[in-house]
């Protein structure tokens, strides 16, 4: 069963659900980028969302269309992020200026997922969230959905923690193990994806395998491999 609401004022609920869209870009991917910029780039893009709103009446699509568009836009955004991330590596004066703040974790910690210089959370969170939402055609309810679920992901990768039962490790290849690596000195030229699936690492060359080795002190540590690392 579908999902309809009706606008009812010149605030229509189409444009109350943009701003809690804007708002969940703002506290998650937009997190670092300085205010002009992100205030600038929110407006564009409710100004094309209202312009896509063609009728007084915005229709929720059916769970599996939802579900759809959140999977179409898990691939936009892990497109998006893989070569500008990669980019910023391969490009001196982007890393030594923008990127190598965020790799000032060489231990990374939970929060520090949004820890970057400002130009690289536009370029790479902001840019990306936006042509996420755009071209997976997703309405802005379901967008919510996504972003809180993309940030809640980028954050668990971070967190430097194995713990039994974490859906994300279950789920997902590309988790908290996979992103440590990238942070090692020995990693850093390598699985630059994120924040969902290792696709384009392991298409393109740049994916670093890597075993769980148990610490005496207890708890775990993502070791690259040996004979891979030696190449």
């Amino acid at each position: 069963m579908r999902n309809t609401f009706l606008q009812s004022d010149s605030t229509t609920h189409l444009s109350v659900e943009v701003i809690w869209l804007l708002r969940s870009c703002q506290f998650g991917f937009g997190y670092s980028v300085t205010g002009e910029c992100r205030s600038l780039l929110y407006e564009v893009l409710f100004e094309i969302t209202s312009m896509l709103s063609s009728s007084e009446v915005v229709v929720q699509p059916s769970l599996p269309i939802q579900i759809l568009q959140i999977f179409v836009a898990m691939l936009v955004m892990d497109t998006w992020q893989y070569f500008v991330h990669r980019y910023m590596h391969q490009n001196k004066f982007l890393y030594k200026h923008v990127h190598s703040q965020h790799h000032r974790l060489v231990v990374p910690y939970a929060i520090g997922a949004l820890y970057n210089h400002p130009l690289e959370g536009l370029l790479l969170d902001t840019f990306g969230g936006v042509f996420s939402f755009l071209i997976s055609g997703m309405t802005a309810r379901t967008a919510v959905i996504f972003f809180c679920f993309a940030v809640v992901k980028t954050v668990d990768d971070h967190c430097g923690l194995w713990l039994p039962g974490n859906i994300f490790h279950l789920l997902f290849q590309n988790n908290t193990a996979y992103h440590d690596i990238h942070h090692q000195l020995q990693g850093t030229k390598f699985n630059y994806s994120q924040p969902f699936f290792p696709i384009w690492d392991k298409l393109l060359g740049t994916y670093m395998p890597y075993n769980l080795v148990k610490r005496p002190e207890g708890g775990f540590e993502a070791r690259p491999i040996k004979d891979f690392k030696d190449k």
